[in-house]
């Protein structure tokens, strides 16, 4: 991905529940975590597909968790 478009993707996300915070092309948060990800190394779509894989498993463990 192009630092363009993860700009976009940060501007985007929130719409879908999702808040990124990026430095440059790395992905510094995800919601609250902290994380590095390197966007140079995807193409816009397996990113996208990484992030929907990221709220899936989280979206799981909440469900399992839940009492």
């Amino acid at each position: 991905m192009t630092q363009e478009q993860v700009e976009r993707l940060c501007q985007i996300a929130p719409k879908y529940g999702l808040y990124l915070e990026h430095q440059g092309s790395v992905i510094t948060k995800v919601d609250e975590q902290t994380t590095d990800l390197d966007t140079a190394k995807y193409m816009p779509d397996q990113f996208i597909d990484l992030l929907s894989q990221m709220i899936a498993t989280k979206m799981k463990a909440d469900l399992w968790q839940w009492q």
